[in-house]
C-alpha cells in the first residue's frame, strides 16, 4: 500500500500544482519554473560528479527535488495551499523512509538545496504582480 501511496504522490502534487497554478503561470513565471527544475536537478548532476551526500552515508533525494520544485512554487503563490503541500511532502518523506528509499537526512537536505527555488517564485510572483496594476 505504502509503495503505491509513493507512486501516486509525484503525478497527484503535479496535477494540484497545475490546477493551483494556472492563474499564476505568467510567462516569467514559467521560465522560473524551469529554471528551479534546471537548478535542482543540475545540483544533482554536480552532487552525483561529487558524492558529496554519499560521502556521509547518505543520498540526494531525486524525489523530493521533484515535489519540492511544485511545493515552493505554491507557497509563493498561494501560501495557505503551499502548506498544505509542505505537509503533504514530509508525509511523502515518511513514506519514503517506511519504504527506506532515503532517510529523513537525505530528504531535509534536499529541501535545504531546493530553498532558492522559493526565493526565486517569490521575487518573479511579486514583480509580475506588480506590473499587472
Amino acid at each position: 500500500m505504502l509503495s503505491i501511496m509513493a507512486d501516486v504522490y509525484s503525478p497527484l502534487l503535479a496535477l494540484c500544482g497545475v490546477y493551483y497554478l494556472r492563474f499564476a503561470m505568467t510567462k516569467s513565471f514559467a521560465i522560473a519554473f524551469v529554471a528551479g527544475y534546471l537548478y535542482a536537478y543540475g545540483f544533482a548532476f554536480i552532487e552525483l560528479y561529487f558524492g558529496w551526500w554519499q560521502s556521509m552515508g547518505a543520498n540526494f533525494s531525486s524525489h523530493t527535488v521533484a515535489v519540492a520544485v511544485i511545493v515552493f512554487a505554491l507557497l509563493s503563490v498561494n501560501f495557505k495551499v503551499g502548506c498544505y503541500a509542505f505537509v503533504s511532502m514530509m508525509a511523502y518523506g515518511f513514506v519514503m523512509t517506511q519504504l527506506e528509499y532515503h532517510s529523513w537526512f537525505d530528504i531535509l537536505t534536499t529541501i535545504l538545496v531546493c530553498l532558492p527555488c522559493w526565493l526565486l517564485f517569490s521575487v518573479v510572483n511579486r514583480r509580475s504582480s506588480r506590473s499587472s496594476f
